[in-house]
């Protein structure tokens, strides 16, 4: 090594000492004219110490000591090239010595090569890969140093050609197989061991050249060259040694054709230098013509990429996790996406749509947030992925990091939210002002009369909803400090007067709208901003008061449709800030505008001045709001001044004077009487009044340790004697409140769930103990809060899925059995409600630690699943309904959201011992679900044989103290140790039957003071053994004896609990089908039980609406039900009402406001549902249904159960008949709460079923979905219809879809009808069963005519105006995929094939073109041709899709692309694997005959790449089958040769370079690509392996 360095020192001094002596020489490389010959010195000086003797010997002499060098392996061959290469480009440029350094690097690398191919299979061969010497000789080109750069060139392309002549099958030592003989191509490891240029290297060197030819162009794109021609500039040979070079790389030159070794799609993505570069103008003519080409060739790849249509909505609750993840945001995307024209990206999805979609759609504020934070996470890849793909001139390597600061983004936040809100309010604004008549006034005399008669509210007042929630976001928003109140105070003037237009102050009257002041005027309550920027403004230049005054529109005030707390809100806001304003008196002077506002300010004035007499006066007509003008005064009143209004009405709910109430509970639970607010006037007040009141019900009635408190007469908050519980009218009024105020009281629900989770983990510490009595009745009023008002509020609760963290530890250690039971069945609900994956991540996940206070929600933590130690459930009800749920999620949603998780361990963590189901049940779970079960349940759950417990009555006889009072002493307390063991506590209920069938009368001290060592949650393992027990005797003993006898333990002794009977008869371990016992029983104790019935009637009687929230009468029906119904928790009903000491004392009453026996029994009636239609008893079914439907009232999400029961249900024979689908439907639906169609409102409301879903029926349904994804606000299609935040799904578009899929899911049962009673007979009772019913169900899904109507409606909307445009195409991908899949998405998927093999376009074959060569485009004429090409003939097939409506080339294959991709981008795994299905039959039918076919097929999958590959399996098999279909089409076109292709099939390739560049699935899957490969023709073939082979 040492000679080697010490000899190219010499050379390197010699070429600097001796210039005069050399003669320039460049033979070699073809730079000179002449040949190096040996010189020596004629001047007499010195010798030389060092002297050429010829550049053959020299040439020789560095090689040999080079390869020396490597041969002893004491430097790594890679650093000797290194020093080589270096001495090399050290040489002077003008020297003779340049070509013998150059010859030197030539023969070395040429031995290099025969090295490596003759060691290719060798282990531990001496020195690195080729290819990193390769990289070495990328350091000779040095930008100032033209000559050595072009000499740098040509020896790369020399050395190239070598490598590909050895690895295409060369002469050189160790010649490789050559791949036009089919052999190379069969195995992956021999083109392995040749490819001695992977793509990387390749990639490297073409960046580096391309990149300093350009910084060059520049500098010396003028000067003449001294090399050669005077019309040829050194840049010009640059260029053209660098094209030379390119069509190397692309096995277009000479002796390398048709053996490439990249891509035309690497070569083109490595010289587009980025959009900042392209249009800056530094690129020369013939630079830019060929970054146009790879633009053009980006562009058409882009179409193929991306959907036609990509302007799919966020719909919260419905969409997947994946869909906020789109496809335009992801980082590989967007390295084509900037090809594409900007109307064609304005058609993608984005953050501004996202979070507009989002405010329309009233998700949570944490939802919002989340969405932001995802698209900032990936727009920063995809920035700094075209970052890192674009070149800036000089620009140091590696610094494209984009810093950005907190202050950056949170400026970011707020734009987004900003603008959303600002097209919100416009659009609500300019609604209203549609709806209303602002041109025709009224007498202004009738405003200022302030009676209730003349007060003014316009005839569309439910419009005004739209307002009051609009003005909820905006208070959060700004409260928060998530939107600047200056920037929302701007943005709202710029939309009365744009910016930069001709609009001047005052010129456009139609443009103002006092709504506008209004929205302002809400933020006005906000302390900060009262004392911030309007205190700011009013003391300096009063622009802001200026802007309110040129917002003011004078005209609405004294119109038909004038409204008080609108047109007021300009005198409303000088009221409120009336002391901040400086000089009072001349503030008209300086506003000359005011004077049209100022008539009216003694409205203001009187309006104050009455509600202050009311109010002193203490009559309550204002403050109930009980009629809509007094409703609309104090709203009104409610906006001039801060709190005035809240404070009051806080003091009518709880009025400072003594008048004590007490609730059903007993003398212990009392409250203070006070007023009730009508649900009018909370809607209606200001948004901080509603924040204002909720903080002062909060803090002083439900935050306390020690219970409510009391403020009189000054003195602090502190409890008041005799006063232990809160108003129901004060917790009927939380629960509006957060109804009609969800974004600003969303923190104090947060701070609730809290306190609730703390309370939990004291329960593990010490249970029920810890807790003081006013913590347990906060406790109970909470969950009854919740349980029976809030469930709507939390089912779209941005933490629904981890509310169960909440309750874990109580739902084991609660030993207060009142409480446990409504716990218990708030549990239940809970559970029901979730419908998304996230509640199977929240059951593995340990790490939760309760939900976040602050305003604007952190990042989200990553999940680490984990399976718990512990289970989650004690009580076997709960855990079997937890099962039920989790299978539904399953069935509805899937598991592609949740990578990772097993499935096994949510199932596992349920219960402590596997639960069994009987095949019945298994028959309608899900495949993995049932799969689970199948290995782990036994046969059945064992029952315990009456003999058994005759025998341990007889071994035990302290027994006998239960019905005998005259037992020996010593038996009661023998009985306590004996239940205590756990082992035996099942037991005890069968002894009881036993006896009780011997004497009906027990002995109920002795029996409660046994059943209060019983911990509440094995309550209802007990019961269910009763159940089987009396179940397995009935055959035995006549149900006349059982009945009465198990009523008896039911309401006469509450022994157990109705709804624990309930579920045992059909928890589902037992299969019901035929089971006359059980069935009898569940009639018995639903339908026949006089106990129950009287319970039901006296329920009806009382009728108890739905509508909970309007219904002034709702707690004395309460008070009346639970008078004559009284609730016993303890076993001491029979005691009290015999007037018998209980001993022990019950425990601690707590306050019952709306929870009864009939609110318990709902969650489990739901549950019993589901069994009973498994049950496939119709009579019992419907029975059950229209007596008991009546308890739906209750249900807080009735529409929601209704549909997933269909979902789940939907191939259910007992559900195939229109009586059993009537009933069913009349008993969950409140048909004036809900807005379905005229057909279906007929057959619900009187059974008419003799029609047929039609062409008009499905297009209005479709423009209803339509209307509402694409966020129109119009006339509601129903009147009388609840107020939107009270509605069960506040979000109207998940609201329209839920009304569409229970009407769609009916027609499907009443089509099935004609074949269900052939399937009642059928009981299938295996897997193989199942499995066969499956698919039955698939090929009677397919022969389904809605679906097949809905199809056709959505593939031609030119013949269907109701439902045209891309909104059409999104409502059947939404629909379809919330829908059960084999419906609608399966056989929407499955056209593929009829549009691939019908479609006349799609049969044709493309244009023919030659292969791009970089030399022959620099050529004029060939320019020319090239630029002259004809159009693809399939251009409109992958246009965008409103570009083709736009331009009239609509055609069905684009039409169903944008359909398909709409229903993938939707859908979850499962309509992959239908795709991947499809391409195979395809495939496999031999049929595809065109490359258009063949690049509509790689368009169908290019844009779902990112998804898939996260499942690798599927992937793999897509791109083989894609290959396969290359190879069967490319025999129908002639023009494949190695010089011509065609436009399609480029694209194709291109397509697969797109794969293995960004989506690459791994060495092992391409080898099983390989041989799919190996069919296609050589060239194609050669190109397919230089991308695999990497």
């Amino acid at each position: 090594m040492d000679k080697l360095v010490h000899y190219l020192l010499d050379v390197i001094r010699s070429s600097y000492q001796d210039l005069e002596y050399l003669v320039p020489c460049g033979s070699f490389l073809g730079l000179f004219d002449e040949r190096p010959i040996k010189r020596t010195r004629t001047d007499g000086s010195a010798a030389r110490a060092f002297e050429f003797d010829d550049s053959e010997s020299t040439c020789n002499s560095i090689g040999r000591l080079t390869l020396d060098a490597i041969d002893t392996g004491k430097m790594p061959a890679v650093d000797i090239l290194r020093v080589v290469v270096d001495a090399v480009r050290n040489i002077h440029d003008a020297s003779a010595v340049l070509d013998i350094g150059f010859r030197s690097l030539f023969e070395i690398y040429q031995k290099r090569l025969a090295y490596h191919c003759a060691n290719r299979y060798t282990t531990g061969a001496v020195g690195g890969t080729f290819g990193e010497e390769y990289l070495i000789l990328t350091k000779l080109f040095e930008l100032h140093r033209p000559r050595t750069w072009v000499a740098a060139v040509r020896l790369v392309s020399m050395v190239t050609k070598s490598a590909i002549g050895i690895m295409y099958g060369g002469t050189t030592p160790g010649e490789a197989p050559s791949l036009s003989t089919g052999t190379h191509a069969a195995s992956l490891s021999e083109i392995s061991g040749l490819n001695f240029l992977p793509e990387a290297v390749c990639r490297e060197t073409i960046r580096v050249v391309w990149r300093l030819l350009l910084d060059s162009a520049a500098t010396e794109r003028q000067p003449a060259s001294v090399l050669g021609s005077a019309r040829r500039t050194r840049w010009q040979i640059r260029f053209d040694a660098t094209l030379e070079l390119f069509d190397c790389f692309v096995g277009r030159s000479g002796q390398c054709l048709g053996r490439p070794l990249v891509s035309y799609y690497t070569v083109s993505r490595e010289l587009d230098p980025g959009a900042a570069v392209a249009e800056s103008g530094l690129l020369t003519d013939e630079m830019q013509a060929i970054v146009d080409l790879c633009f053009a060739r980006k562009r058409r790849l882009g179409r193929i990429l991306l959907p036609p249509d990509g302007s799919w909505p966020l719909i919260s609750h419905a969409s997947r996790a994946h869909t906020v993840k789109h496809v335009y945001d992801q980082p590989a995307y967007a390295l084509v996406r900037d090809s594409l024209t900007f109307e064609e990206t304005e058609r993608g999805p984005s953050a501004n749509k996202y979070v507009a979609d989002l405010l329309y759609q009233r998700a949570p504020t944490d939802e919002i947030f989340a969405a932001i934070r995802n698209h900032r996470i990936t727009k920063k890849k995809a920035m700094a992925a075209v970052a890192n793909d674009s070149y800036v001139p000089n620009r140091m390597p590696g610094n494209v990091a984009v810093e950005e600061s907190v202050d950056a983004e949170k400026h970011e936040v707020a734009q987004l939210l900003l603008e959303a809100m600002a097209q919100r309010i416009e659009q609500t604004v300019r609604y209203i002002q549609r709806q209303c008549d602002f041109e025709t006034l009224l007498n202004e005399q009738r405003l200022n009369d302030n009676s209730d008669a003349s007060m003014i509210v316009p005839r569309n007042i439910q419009y005004w909803e739209h307002m009051n929630e609009i003005a909820d976001q905006l208070y959060y928003f700004v409260l928060f400090d998530a939107i600047p109140y200056k920037a929302v105070h701007e943005r709202l003037y710029s939309l009365v007067f744009p910016k930069d237009s001709d609009i001047q102050p005052g010129g456009s009257l139609r443009r103002r709208d006092n709504s506008y002041i209004w929205l302002l005027l809400q933020l006005f309550h906000i302390e900060k901003v009262a004392s911030g920027p309007i205190r700011a403004d009013l003391a300096g230049d009063e622009d802001m008061l200026d802007q309110l005054m040129q917002m003011y529109n004078e005209q609405q005030i004294v119109s038909k449709d004038a409204f008080y707390v609108r047109d007021l809100a300009l005198q409303a806001a000088m009221s409120h800030q009336h002391g901040k304003i400086n000089d009072n008196q001349g503030v008209k002077f300086r506003h000359p505008r005011m004077a049209v506002a100022m008539p009216f300010a003694a409205v203001v004035f009187r309006l104050q001045q009455e509600f202050g007499h009311w109010f002193r006066e203490e009559r309550p007509e204002l403050l109930a709001g009980d009629t809509v003008c007094r409703a609309m005064k104090t709203a009104a009143v409610s906006q001039f001044r801060q709190y005035a209004v809240p404070n009051a009405l806080y003091t009518f709910l709880v009025p400072p004077r003594e008048a004590i109430g007490q609730l059903p509970s007993g003398p212990l639970t009392t409250y203070q009487q006070g007023g009730r607010i009508s649900t009018l006037l909370l809607d209606n007040i200001n948004v901080g009044g509603k924040h204002r009141l909720l903080q002062l019900v909060y803090k002083m009635m439900l935050a306390h340790e020690m219970g409510p408190q009391f403020q009189v007469d000054g003195r602090p908050p502190a409890a008041r004697d005799g006063i232990t519980c809160v108003s129901p009218h004060v917790v009927d009024t939380v629960y509006r409140l957060l109804y009609n105020a969800p974004y600003s009281n969303e923190l104090m629900m947060k701070e609730v769930l809290e306190k609730l989770r703390r309370c939990d983990e004291a329960m593990v510490r010490g249970g029920v103990a810890r807790l003081s009595a006013p913590t347990l009745r906060w406790l109970y009023t909470v969950y009854q809060l919740m349980n029976c008002r809030l469930l709507r509020f939390f089912k779209y609760y941005a933490h629904a899925s981890h509310l169960v963290h909440h309750l874990r530890h109580s739902l084991v250690h609660v030993t207060h059995r009142q409480l446990y039971g409504s716990l218990e069945c708030f549990a239940l609900c809970l559970v029901n409600l979730q419908h998304d994956v996230g509640f199977l991540q929240a059951l593995l996940d340990p790490g939760y630690h309760g939900v976040s206070l602050e305003p604007v929600r952190p990042a989200a933590r990553p999940v680490r699943y984990s399976k718990p130690s512990v289970a989650w459930f004690a009580c076997a009800m709960l855990a079997r309904n937890a099962a039920v749920v989790i299978a539904r999620i399953v069935a509805m949603r899937g598991l592609g959201d949740a990578p990772g998780l097993v499935l096994e361990d949510c199932l596992a963590s349920l219960a402590p011992q596997s639960l069994s189901w009987a095949p019945a049940v298994l028959r309608f779970l899900p495949r993995p679900v049932r799969a689970y079960y199948a290995r782990t349940t036994a046969n059945s759950e064992s029952v315990v044989a009456p003999a058994d417990v005759r025998r341990l009555i007889e071994a035990r006889p302290e027994h006998r103290a239960l019905i005998d009072a005259s037992a020996p002493p010593g038996s009661e307390m023998a009985l306590v140790a004996l239940y205590a063991d756990a082992r035996h506590r099942p037991l005890f209920l069968l002894a009881l039957w036993e006896l009780l069938l011997e004497n009906p009368r027990p002995v109920l001290p002795v029996v409660r003071r046994v059943l209060l060592g019983f911990p509440p949650s094995q309550m209802s393992a007990c019961t269910a053994a009763l159940v089987d027990y009396i179940a397995a005797s009935i055959d035995t003993t006549d149900l006349s004896i059982v009945g009465p006898l198990l009523d008896s333990l039911m309401f006469t002794f509450r022994i157990v609990q109705h709804e624990h009977v309930v579920f045992s008869l059909v928890r589902g371990a037992h299969d019901l089908r035929g089971d006359k016992a059980r069935l009898g029983l569940v009639r018995h104790v639903l339908l026949e039980s006089v106990e129950f019935v009287a319970r039901l009637g006296e329920w009806q009687r009382l009728d108890f609406q739905g509508r909970y929230w309007a219904d002034d009468g709702q707690w004395r029906k309460q008070e009346e039900y639970l008078a004559r119904f009284p609730e016993y928790f303890e076993y001491e009903a029979q005691l009290v009402a015999e007037g018998v000491t209980v001993d022990p004392p019950p425990a601690l009453p707590l306050p019952i406001y709306y929870e009864t026996a009939m609110v318990r029994l709902l969650p489990v009636l739901e549950y019993a549902l589901g069994r009973l239609i498994e049950a496939e008893d119709r009579s019992l079914l419907c029975d059950v249904l229209d007596r008991l439907g009546i308890l739906y009232r209750l249900h807080q999400v009735p529409l929601t159960t209704l549909m997933n029961t269909l979902f789940v249900f939907f191939d259910a024979p007992a559900l195939h008949n229109p009586t059993v689908m009537r009933s069913l439907a009349l008993s969950l639906l409140d048909m004036t709460q809900q807005s379905f169609t005229p057909e279906f409102t007929r057959f619900v409301t009187t059974g008419d079923d003799q029609w047929s879903v039609d062409a008009g029926y499905v297009c209005r349904m479709l423009a209803r979905i339509s209307r509402a994804i694409a966020r129109h606000l119009g006339r509601p299609e129903k009147d009388a219809l609840p107020e939107s935040h009270y509605r069960e799904i506040p979000n109207p578009i998940l609201l329209v879809l839920t009304e569409c899929v229970v009407e769609l899911l009916t027609w499907w049962c009443l089509h099935q009808a004609p074949a269900s009673e052939a399937r009642l007979l059928a009981r299938p009772e295996s897997e193989a069963e199942f499995r066969a019913e499956e698919a039955a169900r698939t090929r009677r899904a397919v022969a389904w005519p809605v679906a097949r109507l809905w199809l056709d409606i959505a593939m031609d909307p030119a013949s269907h105006p109701l439902s045209s445009g891309a909104p059409c195409i999104h409502s059947t991908g939404l629909l379809a995929n919330v829908l059960p899949d084999e419906l609608m998405a399966f056989p929407f998927v499955q056209h593929l094939s009829e549009i691939v093999l019908e479609e006349p376009v799609l049969k044709t074959i493309s244009h023919s073109k030659r292969y791009f060569s970089f030399v022959e485009f620099a050529l004029p004429a060939t320019y020319a041709q090239r630029t002259n090409s004809p159009l693809f003939a399939a251009t409109a097939v992958f246009n965008s899709y409103e570009q083709n409506r736009a331009r009239q080339m609509v055609n069905r294959p684009n039409t169903y692309l944008t359909l398909l991709h709409s229903i993938l981008h939707y859908g979850g795994i499962g309509t992959f694997d239908t795709l991947a299905k499809v391409i195979r039959g395809l495939v496999a039918s031999g049929q595809l005959c065109s490359d258009i076919q063949l690049l509509y097929l790689c368009a169908t999958v290019g844009p779902i790449l990112y998804r898939l590959k996260d499942h690798e399996p599927l992937y793999v098999q897509i791109l083989g089958d894609l290959v396969s279909a290359m190879a069967q089409v490319c025999p129908h076109i002639e023009a494949l040769d190695i010089n011509t292709s065609t436009d399609a099939v480029e694209q194709v390739m291109d397509f697969f370079c797109f794969v293995k560049d960004q989506f690459d699935p791994g060495r092992s899957a391409w080898r099983s690509i390989a041989p799919h490969i190996s069919a296609l023709p050589s060239l194609l073939r050669y190109q397919l392996q230089s991308i695999v082979d990497q």
